[in-house]
Formats: structure tokens, C-alpha cells, sequence
């Protein structure tokens, strides 16, 4: 190959929460950054039942929930799991000492509590008054009440919610060595909640686009890595070049090496011509 470009979907390919399709003028840039030699890859938070309709013809492979899936297509993927007693430890501090809410994701399953879980029915399009509200998520979204995960199923990561950026920050100071932990307040379409994604220490984007390249015996001098919120920032920093979508968070556009326009106006086209992708 060529390059590698990763894309972030929420914000930079996926105009959500309007809508979670990949516009066709989109695929169109992927299929031409493909024909001229670049590998295209998903970079998401989301876990692999939340990147199934993307996966297929216009991607190469995929860094899911934060880093800690990796797959290339047509292969096994890679799975760098949270400690069972860290998860329940998370759990614990997010919900009884923040009085926060808390999801954890395994591969193929999210589930959330009481007040996450109908924030996600709200994306969803589904009233959380539905009776059948918990069959339509489970089929919908992969997502299920928090008190059916099973123990032993490992999990990847943990989106956390906070009160506010006081208890976010004194859970920031007082974090456990063994985990990583980055704010998405400034997430494209997060309206100014306080949250937060948890994965295992080392775990990120960039770790995840790092080791992907490595499979496929390239050079990271060869990246490219496309985002809108903080969470993109560990890949940002982690390729050759990182580029910013005109709507990500201001923090984002000051470590990127390019800023480029919004996601409705063009912004991943005039990228890729800015670096000559296409």
C-alpha cells in the first residue's frame, strides 16, 4: 500500500446523531483514495457490532473500541481486553462514589445504565417507554440494561458519564495505573455532557492504527488519521498526519498538523487533496 488512512466515523465520516449513513459522496473519496493505492481503515470508540454496517468493500480493516479490537478483513480479530476486577471496580466508583452512569462494551454488546440506556434509546429513535423498548435496543443498537452483563464476558471499554468536570477530574487524578482514560465532552453531537472513555493502560486509537500497520508490514510514515474529538487525539498524534475535521474540538485542531473544513462542507475531500491522497 501506498498510505494508511484512518477515519473516525462519528463527526468525520458519519454526520451523527442526524444520521448514521456514510454519505455516497464519501465512498466515492474512499473508493478513489483505494484505486490510487491507500489502504482505508475505521478508527472508532464504537465496539464491532457498532461498526457492522460500515464493515465491508470501502474499508481495509478496522481499530474498534478505542484500540482494544483490531481487524484486518478476511482475518481474526485481536482483542486487548479491561481486567474483569477493573471493570467492577469502575462500576463501582462511577455510579456510587460520582453518582455517574456507566457502560461497558464487549465486542459485541454495550450495556448501559438506567439514564445511558435512554440516552441511546434518543439515538436510536426509540421511546424508552416502548414496551418492548429492551428487545428493540438489543436488535437496534447491540445495547442491553446493565444489569444482564455477564461477568466473565471480557470487556473492551467503558464509556463513563459524570455530574460535572469536578467529579470527571477527581476521577482523572485518582485513576487506576492499569487503565487509560480520555474526555469525549467535546465529542461531535455530545451537547455538553460530561463523558469519558476507559480502556486498558496503552489502549488507544493510536496504539490500535500502530500495531494494524505493523500486521500489514508498513511504516507509520506512511499515515494518515482523520477526527473530530479528543478521543482521535492519541491517533493524531500517533500517524504522520493528523487532521482535524473543521467542526472537532478546538483542542484537537491545535495538536493536528491539518485543519480542514467541516463534515458537510467537503472537509475529507479537501484533505485528501490537500495531501495529494486524490
Amino acid at each position: 500500500m501506498k498510505g494508511y488512512l484512518f477515519f473516525d466515523i462519528d463527526g468525520t465520516l458519519v454526520d451523527s446523531p442526524r444520521s448514521n449513513e456514510i454519505e455516497d459522496d464519501v465512498r466515492d473519496l474512499l473508493k478513489k483514495a483505494r484505486e490510487n493505492g491507500y489502504g482505508c481503515f475505521i478508527a472508532s470508540g464504537r465496539n464491532r457490532k457498532g461498526i457492522e454496517r460500515y464493515m465491508g468493500d470501502d474499508f481495509d480493516g478496522y481499530v474498534y473500541a478505542d484500540g482494544a479490537g483490531i481487524e484486518l478483513t478476511g482475518c481474526e480479530p485481536v482483542f486487548f481486553p479491561i481486567e474483569e476486577e477493573l471493570v467492577r471496580k469502575l462500576e463501582d466508583i462511577v455510579m456510587r462514589q460520582y453518582h455517574g452512569n456507566f457502560c461497558p462494551w464487549s465486542k459485541d454488546w454495550g450495556y448501559a445504565s438506567g439514564v445511558t440506556f435512554d440516552l441511546f434509546c434518543g439515538y436510536a429513535g426509540i421511546s424508552p417507554d416502548a414496551d418492548d423498548v429492551e428487545k428493540q435496543m438489543a436488535e437496534k443498537a447491540g445495547l442491553k440494561r446493565l444489569s444482564e452483563r455477564e461477568p466473565d464476558e471480557p470487556i473492551l471499554s467503558c464509556d463513563v458519564e459524570f455530574p460535572s468536570y469536578i467529579e470527571e477530574n477527581d476521577f482523572m487524578e485518582h485513576l487506576d495505573e492499569r487503565l487509560e482514560y480520555i474526555s469525549t465532552s467535546a465529542s461531535y453531537g455530545r451537547g455538553g455532557i460530561c463523558t469519558g472513555e476507559v480502556t486498558a493502560r496503552g489502549v488507544t486509537k493510536g496504539s490500535g492504527a500502530r500495531q494494524l500497520v505493523a500486521m500489514l508490514g508498513g511504516d507509520m510514515k506512511d499515515t494518515y488519521a482523520f477526527g473530530d474529538s479528543m478521543n482521535d487525539a492519541m491517533i493524531l498524534n500517533e500517524v504522520q498526519h493528523g487532521i482535524c475535521m473543521g467542526n472537532g474540538a478546538e483542542e484537537l485542531k491545535a495538536i493536528a498538523d491539518y485543519v480542514t473544513d467541516e463534515i458537510n462542507q467537503g472537509g475529507i475531500e479537501k484533505a485528501m487533496k490537500h495531501y495529494k491522497i486524490i
